[in-house]
This record gives C-alpha cells, sequence and structure tokens, in this order.
C-alpha cells in the first residue's frame, strides 16, 4: 500500500497508452468507469477487490483523459481559421505567452487567441498559434497584440519535421502565423502583464543580465542553461558535442538544481532563526517561483513536485517515499496534459530516475560494494553504478528515437556530472553576488568561466575515443 500513487501513475499511464490502440467511444468509456466505481464504493471494506477496481478506474480515466485532449473546443482557433468566405489574412486578437526568442534565422513567440477575425466576420475564440517573425521585436509577456497574417497549419510529412509538429501539438499548438512586416503587429497594451509568471519571466531576464555582464559569450550561454534554463544561446557543436556523450542533460536545470535552491533557502531562513514550519513553507514558495523562472519543463516540475512532496513529509514529521514522489510528479503533468506521455524529455527525465532508484541498490548489493575499505575507491565506484544505472535505463529509448548508441555516457557522466555540480554552484554564488554584491561578482566569474572550459574540454576528449558514440 506505500506504492498505491506509484501503482496508479502506471495504470493511468497504460490508459493514455490504449486510448490510441483501442477505438472505443468515449461515453462507453465513460459507462465503464461509472459502473467500476459503484462496485469500488460497495466494496470499499474488501481491500483486494477495492484495491484492483481503484487500478481500473485509474486507467479509465488515463484513457478519457486522452481522448479529450484531442476534442478541441468549438471557439478553438484551429476550428475557425477556415471560416467560409475568408479571405488569405486573418487579424488575431491576445496576449504574448513566451518570450521571443531566436532560432533557424527567424524570432518566434506563442500568442494565447482571444478574437479572429476574417473580412467582416469576428468571432471570440481560445487556443494558441506560433508566431514567425522575420525580424526583431520586443514583446512583453502578457501584453495585447493584434497580428494581421496569414494562418497556416504546422508542416511535418516526415523526419525531424514531423517529429516537431508533434512537439507542437502536445503543447497544445496547431497554426503558424508568419510575419513579415512590422506593421503586421498592432500593440494594444504598452506594458506587459502584471501576473506572477510575468514577474518571474522578468526576474531571469535581470538574471541572465548579470550572467551576460560577468562572463564572455560561450560559458554565459552554459551557465544560463544550467541555472535559468534557457538554452536558446548554445551554439549548435556544443549541444551536439554534448549529445554524442550522453551528457546533454546537463544542460537543462533538473533536480540537483532545485535541491540547490531548497538547501539555500532553508539555510538562510535557518540563520534568520525562523521556525521550522515557517522554513518549510517559505522554501516551498521558493520552489515553486524558481520552477516558474526556468519555464516549468518536465524536470524543473519533476523535481519541484518531489521536493513540496519531501517538504510536506517534512512538515508533517512523515517519512516520504521515493516511488511515491516520483508518481506524484508524473501523475501530475499527465493530469494537465496527457500528450506529454509520448514527449522524448518526459521520457528521459522519469524513466532516468527511476532506474537510478531501482538497479542502483542492486547493482550494489551485487558487487559487494560494503566490502570496498578505501573510500575514494568506494566514491569512484558508487558515482559509476550510478552513471550505469541511467545508461541501462534509457540506452533502448536514446536508439530508438535518435538512432545511437553512447557507450562513452557512463564514464561521461562520473568526470563530468560533478563538475557539471560544481558549475551550478559557482553560478548561483556568482547570481546571488552579482545581484547583491556587484563588486564580487567579477571574482566568482572567474573560477566558473575556468570550469566550464574544462567540462567542455573534457567533453570534447571523451567524444574522441574509439567506439564513443555509434550511430545507426
Amino acid at each position: 500500500m506505500n506504492k498505491l500513487l506509484a501503482g496508479l501513475t502506471v495504470f493511468y499511464g497504460l490508459g493514455i497508452l490504449l486510448c490510441g490502440l483501442i477505438r472505443l467511444d468515449y461515453w462507453l468509456i465513460m459507462l465503464v468507469a461509472v459502473i467500476l466505481l459503484f462496485f469500488a464504493v460497495r466494496t470499499v471494506k474488501e481491500k483486494s477487490l477495492f484495491l484492483i477496481l481503484v487500478l481500473f478506474l485509474a486507467l479509465l480515466a488515463g484513457c478519457l483523459n486522452q481522448k479529450n485532449s484531442y476534442r478541441l473546443p468549438r471557439c478553438h482557433i484551429y476550428n475557425l481559421f477556415f471560416f467560409n468566405g475568408a479571405g488569405p489574412d486573418y487579424s488575431v486578437t491576445g496576449s504574448v505567452s513566451s518570450v521571443v526568442e531566436f532560432r533557424n534565422g527567424y524570432y518566434w513567440f506563442i500568442m494565447r487567441a482571444q478574437e479572429i477575425q476574417a473580412g467582416r466576420a469576428r468571432f471570440c475564440c481560445c487556443g494558441k498559434l506560433l508566431v514567425k517573425m522575420d525580424f526583431t521585436q520586443e514583446l512583453n509577456y502578457g501584453e495585447n497584440v493584434t497580428i494581421i497574417g496569414n494562418l497556416n497549419r504546422i508542416p511535418g510529412f516526415n523526419g525531424a519535421s514531423r517529429r516537431y509538429r508533434d512537439f507542437l501539438i502536445r503543447q497544445g499548438i496547431y497554426l503558424i502565423m508568419p510575419v513579415k512586416d512590422l506593421r503586421q503587429i498592432v500593440r494594444r497594451e504598452r506594458a506587459g502583464g502584471r501576473g506572477l509568471v510575468s514577474r518571474c519571466i522578468q526576474l531571469r531576464t535581470f538574471l541572465e543580465q548579470i550572467i551576460n555582464r560577468h562572463l564572455p559569450e560561450l560559458p554565459a550561454s552554459i551557465l544560463c542553461a544550467m541555472v535559468l534554463g534557457q538554452k536558446r544561446d548554445i551554439p549548435w557543436l556544443v549541444n551536439n558535442s554534448m549529445v554524442r556523450s550522453g551528457t546533454v542533460h546537463i544542460l537543462v536545470v533538473s533536480g540537483f538544481n532545485v535541491g540547490i535552491v531548497g538547501l539555500i533557502i532553508n539555510l538562510l531562513l535557518k540563520i534568520l532563526r525562523l521556525p521550522r514550519k515557517g522554513r518549510i513553507i517559505l522554501t516551498a514558495v521558493c520552489l515553486l517561483i524558481y520552477c516558474l523562472i526556468t519555464g516549468a519543463t518536465n524536470p524543473v516540475v519533476r523535481a519541484t513536485v518531489m521536493g513540496l512532496v519531501f517538504l510536506a513529509a517534512y512538515f508533517l514529521k512523515r517519512e516520504p517515499n521515493i516511488y511515491n514522489s516520483l508518481a506524484s510528479a508524473a501523475l501530475l503533468i499527465l493530469a494537465v496534459n496527457p500528450q506529454q506521455l509520448f514527449d522524448i524529455g518526459f521520457q528521459l527525465s522519469f524513466i532516468s530516475v527511476l532506474a537510478i532508484i531501482y538497479l542502483y541498490p542492486k547493482l550494489k548489493v551485487l558487487i559487494r560494494l560494503e566490502l570496498c575499505k578505501i573510500m575514494v575507491l568506494r566514491f569512484i565506484t558508487e558515482g559509476c553504478l550510478v552513471s550505469l544505472s541511467a545508461w541501462l535505463g534509457t540506452v533502448l529509448i536514446i536508439a530508438w528515437n535518435f538512432r545511437v548508441v553512447v557507450p562513452v555516457t557512463v564514464l561521461a557522466n562520473i568526470l563530468i556530472v560533478p563538475l557539471a555540480a560544481l558549475i551550478t554552484l559557482c553560478g548561483f554564488v556568482l547570481v546571488l553576488s552579482g545581484w547583491f554584491c556587484p563588486g564580487l561578482a567579477g571574482i566568482f566569474s572567474l573560477p566558473t568561466a575556468a570550469l566550464i572550459n574544462l567540462l567542455l574540454n573534457i567533453n570534447a576528449a571523451l567524444i574522441k575515443l574509439p567506439f564513443a558514440y555509434i550511430y545507426f
């Protein structure tokens, strides 16, 4: 029973998978779910039967949620842009729901539509669309704009373009609007949104400026990715080199970063002698804010939810269960968007952690590590086992999706992950000193830049080893 939440998450995910394999009517599934719920209530005292019924209810819930995710409301912009008699140009009014990013020679941002006009017809609408600009334009998160132009389906017939189309659809984006002239954008509200997300994005921009001010361009781009989750400025060659060594995961914010934030906040509050419950609540709030600052990606959401579960257990003086903590993070993400189950980032994020949790203790017992009395050798061996566990858990997924096997990743993670952890710590110190004491930031920038250059050199040397990576 202590792993019930993990079991519910597994069956919920199976329901999402079965939804695509078995074509059943939505209302038929709903009827079966209601019948099972009725019997579950009647058999609540029979624990075994009740548990089986609850697991099947979770499976049906996943199936129903997945079917709902395919259905767009009538007012969705995708259902309105083919309005009969409309010309090639549409006028879409809405709000900016992402920062403007430069990729592949264009500037991109996501717009949340509120109204669409085609000719003389005007409709209220909902949904998101991707705006592609040929020019740079500073737009604030939450700012209201009207954009005039064509609406196109997302292209994606095969290969990388199809994967990108599927990625956008999982984010709820079905249309692209190309903008070639500045006059096609009419700004309705100069100031950006004033909500929590907007404030977090403004804070992230401020922290990026601190990093860019004190580090050269390449180290700054890597530190922004590792500390703030912003990968847009990382050169393609660097990213490709990390992929070949199997260490590209260090370029995203993950559990270690969230743990560092929680540790720093808790330590500062402890120095200020705040009560234990107050420290826990404020630490939880700071973790949520950091999640928003870094873009609320799957690894960050997973780590944040796990951190909140551990804090809640500490608050209630209970012993947390690592499987339930991981399952709660997965269940939260899939409940909001079941399409994330098919996202490679989601799969690698959770399976790698699950592999470490499950395989590492077994490998440790298998080689009888407790018999080793040399502390340095034992530490190195434990690092090897953790890296090997993560590699064994993800090797098939990486091979299937990217057509590559990376044997060097075990060695690479042993050398690079501890170095990345040290860089992350230095990065947080650099950001905090640049914020509160700019005079010290220049001092901390020197070791940070040196460590990043060392990491890049080690990575470059590793991928030159024989059979470091094998494409097929």
